[in-house]
């Protein structure tokens, strides 16, 4: 079970993973959901779920597939129509040369996707769904989620179509995974997060940093739930004094939001290493 995460942002793409792994029917493990390589045409990270052997196999695949880099020339440079054209040629090649033998042996072909966040020369990344033998360009500002997770996690993503920067992102992209492992069975674990910038630099964020942001979400939720939910539908005429207690605690929103924000910005710029 699993669920992935990718956003596209104004400076990135950002995929987010959870951590946890079911090797038995009573057993669990940590492990690492996302992967990420070097190519000629730029950096790649991708992000799977599904049959384990089978993501394994594609990412090992989809490495030697970048290895050459892809199809630009100086009249027509590297796109995203050129990466997605290249990630649709290798999707149907993986899949026709995997599926010969499960169809052989009367096996049902294992299912698996993965999402695909392609650096393009330093200048710009963008994000691909793959499933099966097809690929799927994710324009911003659509972002998208796979797994089992989708059923808790794509609700959410259909109210989050806009474009933000990482750090918006990965903050609103901790709150959705922390529902999901808290409702989910089989998603769990600490959060992975990896940001693919523009400019080709990667940005590993680490789980012990993203649990303390999962932390602050967590309490910024319970003061939404416990404070500005109940006060904002506080408004009894038996009770006329609740009236002069909501507006003296709206007058210290501002500064509780700041020091919300200002710890956000502390765990940030100072993670643990």
């Amino acid at each position: 079970m699993t669920a992935i995460l990718g956003f596209t942002c104004t400076d990135s793409v950002l995929m987010m993973a959870d951590t946890e792994e079911t090797t038995s029917q009573y057993t669990k493990s940590d492990c690492d959901k996302l992967y990420h390589f070097s190519s000629p045409s730029g950096t790649v990270l991708t992000g799977g779920a599904g049959d384990g052997h089978m993501i394994d196999c594609a990412n090992q695949a989809l490495q030697k597939h970048f290895s050459g880099g892809l199809p630009g020339t100086p009249d027509v440079p590297l796109n995203g129509q050129i990466v997605l054209n290249g990630l649709n040629a290798f999707a149907q090649k993986f899949f026709s040369e995997t599926a010969v033998g499960y169809a052989e042996s009367g096996i049902e072909y294992p299912d698996f996707e993965l999402l695909i966040a392609v650096n393009i020369h330093r200048e710009q990344t963008l994000l691909f769904k793959l499933f099966r033998n097809t690929a799927l360009w994710l324009a911003p500002p659509r972002h998208e989620c796979i797994g089992s997770g989708v059923v808790q996690l794509h609700p959410m993503l259909r109210d989050f179509r806009f474009i933000t920067t990482t750090e918006t992102a990965l903050f609103c992209g901790i709150k959705m995974m922390y529902q999901a492992k808290r409702i989910l069975q089989g998603v769990g674990g600490k959060t992975e997060a990896i940001a693919l910038h523009n400019d080709g630099a990667t940005h590993y964020f680490g789980t012990d940093n993203t649990a303390r942001i999962e932390e602050l979400v967590v309490n910024f939720e319970e003061f939404l739930g416990k404070f500005v939910y109940t006060s904002v539908s506080n408004v009894s005429k038996e009770f006329p004094e609740i009236d002069v207690n909501c507006e003296k605690g709206f007058a210290e929103v501002a500064a509780l939001l700041k020091q919300y924000r200002d710890k956000y910005r502390e765990l940030i710029d100072n993670p643990i290493l």
